[in-house]
């Protein structure tokens, strides 16, 4: 089986020790609706792009619009303290343990 995977510089050192369900954080910025400026907060996304319904402070229900934005965001924060360097097609076993890359 293929998915699509984010990984930071240090992580594709060594792949192996990553799985798709890896718990990952978007920052998303979107302007409040009173105008005054920009709310800033995070949503925790999988390695593998699925966005969860939790954001990074363990608060659950994401509204749908924030899904969808998060969906869109290709720079995650990882476990190593960096940023998304690549995404990569993978090839993982039926538990979603990373096999090798595509």
């Amino acid at each position: 089986m293929q998915e699509r995977w984010a990984f930071s510089i240090d992580e594709l050192e060594n792949p192996s020790q990553c799985h798709g369900n890896d718990e990952l954080v978007a920052y998303i910025d979107i302007d409040d609706e009173v105008g005054d400026g920009v709310i800033s907060f995070g949503i925790i996304v999988l390695r593998n792009g699925k966005v969860t319904n939790r954001f990074d402070d363990g608060a659950i229900g994401m509204p749908d619009e924030f899904i969808k934005f998060a969906r869109h965001y290709e720079t995650l924060l990882h476990h190593d303290g960096y940023e998304t360097h690549e995404w990569r097609n993978v090839e993982i076993d039926n538990s979603g343990n990373f096999t090798g890359f595509v």
